[in-house]
């Protein structure tokens, strides 16, 4: 038995609880069993949270992390530069180059202080891709919802569609853990696509969900005629989803996940607004690594203020006015920061079927919590949520806890070797696209 007190915390428990200003998190075995003030630490190792705020781990519903082994090579996605040339690259990856990614991103992730990734892998060339991917996220013990999906480059290793199924499903049954730190989940390919139906019934046999690209207008409303649509479904991006097809994903409770970095790069961004006023279930994710950092909560901020600039351009086509900001309304502003950390924790985990162990800090539950240190500077007041997502940035992660384990403490990320990693992503892009 292991037990684990978190002393001393301005918690943000995302549940019925409220905010605490000051208060203990007792954790026994990765089990969150007791959580208020001045808790007894008998037989427990403590970790003092004076001046830190204590928050349910971050969730990231949607990334790629086999190209964290090309990170900063897209900086700029308009031209067509990522699908010309980085996705072209996936002929050339190793399996061993999933696992780097894999290891690496995940690291990455924590200490930025998520906790739990949707991995999206459209980077299984063959058997053995898919294994090596999962290894690296295992290292790190990062929670991970791995994705394997069928939208990959082709042509690849497997000699035909069912050999790739055969490969999904051992995956799913060596590794699918519902109780644990690694689930699997389905990527189905686009719209259009053969094979999309049965990818679809794939999943939905296993009983997980799946997610499709959804980047044109009426792919939603093609689903539907087909009675795809679910809440089992996640749709990823949908810039162009028009408000009816935003009406029939609410009817039946179906997700959207949107990746600010990439979703507002001279794409139309209204779409959070349209979906937030029909009741769609939103999450977010970074997406892409080789474009922007693993870091969800950074995608967050840009999000905060690229729709607080979409609201203001709504307020006054609405109602001209010479002012420079338009009064506040319904819906105006559109996201406020605790919106924003309340659906990357117990709104994501819900969305992922997960928010019965995640997603807040409440007695039950398994102990994913985020420490974010507050006391720099002379400390700050007023709304947690609101210091965390615009005062705050990587470096005040201070302790992240997967499971009740700390993978992360005093800023760094447990027995991670730092070198190594160096030489291994060195060595990758050297091969790739010839990096020195």
């Amino acid at each position: 038995m292991t037990r684990l007190l978190v002393r001393h915390a301005e918690v943000v428990t995302m549940d019925t609880a409220g905010d605490l200003p000051v208060a203990d998190i007792l954790v026994q075995d990765g089990e969150i069993i007791a959580l208020g003030p001045g808790l007894p630490a008998t037989d427990a190792e403590v970790v003092d949270a004076s001046g830190c705020i204590a928050l349910p781990g971050i969730i990231d519903a949607h990334t790629c992390l086999w190209q964290s082994v090309l990170r900063n090579w897209v900086p700029d996605l308009w031209g067509g530069r990522y699908f010309a040339d980085l996705l072209p690259l996936r002929r050339c990856f190793r399996a061993q180059d999933n696992y780097i990614s894999g290891w690496i991103g995940g690291a990455e992730m924590l200490s930025c202080g998520t906790t739990t990734v949707v991995d999206y892998c459209h980077n299984i060339a063959g058997p053995g891709y898919a294994h090596a991917a999962i290894t690296g996220l295992k290292e790190t013990g990062i929670r991970h919802v791995f994705t394997y999906s069928f939208m990959n480059e082709q042509p690849d290793d497997f000699t035909d569609s069912r050999a790739r199924f055969a490969d999904a499903a051992r995956i799913f049954d060596e590794f699918h853990d519902a109780a644990g730190l690694t689930t699997i989940h389905f990527g189905i390919e686009s719209v259009g696509a053969a094979h999309l139906s049965q990818q679809l019934t794939f999943a939905r046999e296993h009983g997980v969900m799946s997610c499709i690209h959804i980047n044109a207008r009426n792919d939603i409303a093609q689903l539907r005629t087909h009675d795809l649509l679910g809440p089992d479904l996640l749709a990823i991006h949908g810039n162009l989803i028009t408000d009816l097809e935003l009406d029939a994903m609410a009817q039946v409770r179906m997700p959207l996940c949107f990746t600010p970095s990439a979703d507002v790069q001279g794409t139309p961004a209204d779409v959070v607004r349209r979906a937030r006023l029909r009741d769609v279930p939103l999450v977010y994710g970074c997406d892409v690594p080789c474009h922007v950092a693993s870091d969800t909560l950074q995608q967050l901020r840009y999000l905060f203020h690229v729709q607080g600039y979409i609201d203001g351009t709504v307020a006054r086509s609405r109602a001209p006015a010479d002012t420079r900001r338009p009064a506040p309304g319904e819906a105006m502003p559109l996201l406020r920061p605790r919106d924003l950390l309340r659906s990357a924790t117990i709104d994501a985990a819900t969305v992922l079927g997960m928010d019965k162990r995640i997603g807040s800090i409440a007695v039950g539950k398994r102990a994913d919590i985020v420490l974010v240190r507050k006391d720099e500077y002379g400390g700050a007041s007023g709304d947690p949520c609101a210091y965390v997502l615009l005062q705050a940035s990587a470096r005040h992660i201070d302790t992240v806890m997967v499971d009740g384990e700390i993978r992360v403490k005093g800023g760094r990320v447990v027995d991670f070797d730092a070198q190594r990693a160096r030489h291994l992503a060195h060595e990758a892009r050297k091969r790739l696209i010839g990096a020195t």
